[in-house]
């Protein structure tokens, strides 16, 4: 009755894989409704991010400093990652984690999986263990920013040792930390399984919508201690002065699997799934003096002027399908653990844009689309692992697998402008490790992989003179030690990342502000990641962990574009910066996390934790300017759990965040230009924009299960 999608994407204990792993027990006591990046802020080599300050809403994570287009996510063995943009969008899928059964991250290459984002780690969630008890259990909570989260779930159980279904149903509410950052999210999920001797099969759906006011654009620094928690989304960047009720994000994403395992005999297993996944929405703006012609309408004349601009609500909008399947047999005898695994998926995306509004309706045809675009997407791959004893104490693993991807871009890109890009990738990724068991309470492991990853959406349609961008690769050197006893568990895990044309921001941008990418020739991290558990006394525990890396940019151009008076940039006054030897964006060299669990009585637990987050760059020119300080936020969560004779269990909290009141900023962007006009050239101009996270605040919690 083990969870069906471990075939896929997954890393077992024996296997010289580096990854940290996060259980339903854990996950119960810090949900609070916070998305996923938040809760996994405390596994070694994370650091996150949050546009609303407090958590809720669109959240972002960083693993070793890879951001989440380089982080794949897997949901029971399906890929998340979109995948034109490779991006993980967290609030598509509120308060998934409520029917987590095990959450599983991988540090550097991994195993082979399926999706289009695994480069620099990997996220698996399982969702898919069989439930023997029935149960009905309700989560809420409430606390600062009116963060309010309710949620219902409950299980059948094994009804006459072959069936069993499970929901749950989800809303998390909040006004967020930042301006009008407000998150209306819901969700469901409903599972159906049937088991019988060695069959197993599941099927899924589950759904999320979020509404959530745009807090995208950060705020000036300058800003940061006049007014950190101002929000430009909804005035076009100051210009109008009333922001606009409906600067909205929507998306309305659904999910549909179909798990299956087979033992065929004693020795051979197989596992497949099946999936479709379909999404439709929008986000909404109000712009202030958009060009007339740039829209795709005339200018307009009366009789003592002509209009060329006009104030107007635009909508962008994206509708995509997603589905494909995945299927592995596995041989397991007493030295062998043998796999051969193949999926594929096949990716349908419709992008384009709609004017809702304009003062001049009855002129300006509305609803008509403007620009339209459409992406298509097919990804296959093979793998085959081989896990053999060589001795009881030392194990050899081989891990080869063979990619293809298909990508087509054609129409127009949101600015109007043509793309026709069509480009296929052959990539082929060996893996090679060993594991080795001096005895009990000493363990070695050491991996060598390689590993490519396809360029996204953006660096196409962002390319310049015509060259194409090159896919990167990546050399991945792990090893690792490990010492256990009855209490303690300690290690430590080296590692390199050794990069061939890793695609990093410019600091130029294109004519919609998107940033800029180019490829490097050579860049790498390097680190060393420690961790503990201590117990230290049956009622006290020690967990910490700590990540020390470099992590450089061999050499790169630094690209700093010239505008005339129409913001066309003039390419002749173009700055090229040649810089050598630059610390990576977005890379601190330290992270730390330090959390003592204290049991004072019987069924109370009170955790306090510290988490470190070092120094961090907005760009790749290693300027002081254009950093993030580090620091230093403490926590605390506080649990009593009842007992009674009609209710199981009664779990109360309270978390207390960020209790030292510090005034932090967790995530930013820069970039420099400068003008030209009839006779006159400015200097070069930096602007950096940063996202102030919440200070003191706090959430409390119930959680009543009867079984």
């Amino acid at each position: 009755l083990k969870a069906v999608q471990v075939i896929f994407n997954r890393a077992e204990s024996n296997e010289p894989i580096t990854f940290s792993s996060l259980k339903p027990k854990e996950i119960e006591r810090i949900n609070f409704g916070q998305d996923l990046p938040v809760l996994l802020d405390r596994t070694i080599s994370v650091n996150t991010a949050s546009d609303a300050g407090n958590g809720v809403g669109y959240t972002y994570l960083r693993l070793r400093g890879s951001d989440q287009t380089r982080i794949n996510v897997t949901l029971n063995g399906v890929p998340y990652n979109d995948a034109e943009s490779h991006q993980v969008f967290w609030v598509n899928l509120p308060d998934f984690i409520s029917s987590a059964t095990d959450v599983q991250i991988q540090r550097g290459l991994g195993t082979s999986n399926n999706g289009a984002g695994a480069f620099g780690g990997t996220v698996n969630i399982s969702t898919a263990a069989i439930n023997k008890q029935a149960f009905f259990q309700t989560s809420n909570s409430y606390g600062s920013f009116n963060t309010l989260k309710n949620t219902v779930a409950g299980s059948t159980g094994l009804i006459k040792n072959k069936f069993v279904f499970d929901a749950r149903y989800s809303q998390i509410f909040s006004d967020g930390y930042i301006d009008r950052a407000s998150s209306k999210l819901h969700s469901y999920y409903v599972a159906g399984a049937f088991v019988n001797k060695g069959t197993v099969i599941n099927l899924i759906h589950f759904l999320g919508k979020e509404k959530t006011y745009q807090a995208w654009y950060g705020i000036p620094v300058d800003s940061l201690v006049t007014n950190r928690t101002l929000n430009t989304a909804g005035t076009d960047f100051g210009q109008k002065i009333r922001p606009y009720t409906n600067e909205s994000d929507n998306y309305l994403q659904s999910h549909y699997q179909l798990l299956i395992t087979q033992t065929i005999n004693a020795f051979t297993n197989f596992s497949g799934n099946v999936f479709y996944v379909k999404g439709s929405g929008y986000y909404e703006q109000y712009k202030v003096a958009q060009s007339l012609n740039s829209y795709g309408f005339q200018d307009m004349y009366t009789e003592h002027d002509s209009i060329t601009t006009t104030d107007m609500i635009r909508q962008r909008w994206l509708k995509n399908k997603f589905f494909g399947a995945n299927l592995a047999f596995t041989i397991t005898k007493s030295k062998l653990n043998w796999k051969v695994a193949a999926g594929f998926s096949d990716y349908l995306g419709n992008h384009f844009g709609k004017v809702i509004w304009a003062p001049y309706g009855n002129s300006i045809p509305l609803d008509n689309t403007y620009y339209k675009g459409n992406g298509a997407k097919l990804d296959a791959n093979i793998y085959s692992t081989l896990n053999y004893k060589i001795t009881k104490a030392l194990a050899l693993y081989l891990d080869i697998q063979y990619r293809f991807i298909d990508y087509n871009i054609q129409g127009e890109d949101d600015n109007g402008s043509p793309v026709a890009e069509r480009n296929r990738y052959h990539f082929f990724n060996p893996k090679l490790g060993m594991q080795a068991n001096f005895n009990e309470h000493h363990h070695m492991n050491l991996y060598a992989g390689i590993g490519h990853h396809e360029p996204l959406r953006d660096d196409f349609v962002n390319k310049r003179s015509g060259k194409n961008p090159l896919p990167e690769a990546m050399l991945d050197i792990e090893w690792g030690y490990q010492y256990t006893n009855k209490k303690v568990k300690t290690g430590i895990n080296l590692y390199g990342m050794l990069y061939k044309n890793q695609l990093v921001v410019t600091g130029a941008l294109n004519d919609v502000g998107a940033a800029i990418r180019t490829n490097v020739d050579k860049s790498f991290r390097l680190g060393a990641e420690l961790e503990c558990a201590w117990q230290i006394h049956k009622k006290l525990t020690l967990i910490a962990n700590a990540t020390f890396s470099l992590n450089k940019i061999l050499q790169f151009n630094e690209i700093i574009n010239t505008y005339d008076e129409s913001y066309v940039s003039i390419d002749s006054l173009r700055i090229t910066n040649k810089l050598v030897n630059k610390n990576i964006a977005f890379s601190p060299s330290i992270l730390g996390y330090v959390e003592l669990q204290y049991q004072p009585i019987k069924n109370c637990t009170i955790s306090f934790n510290n988490k470190f987050t070092g120094k961090q760059y907005l760009d790749n020119t290693q300027n002081n300017l254009r950093s993030l300080k580090p620091y230093n936020i403490n926590n605390l969560i506080v649990s009593y759990t009842l007992h009674t004779k009609l209710i199981d269990e009664i779990i109360c909290s309270i978390q207390l965040n960020n209790i030292t009141n510090r005034k932090y900023v967790s995530n930013g962007y820069t970039y420099s230009e400068r003008y030209a006009g009839p006779g006159y050239l400015t200097d070069v101009n930096t602007y950096n924009y940063i996202y102030p996270q919440a200070g003191f605040n706090l959430m409390a919690g119930i959680i009543i299960k009867i079984k």
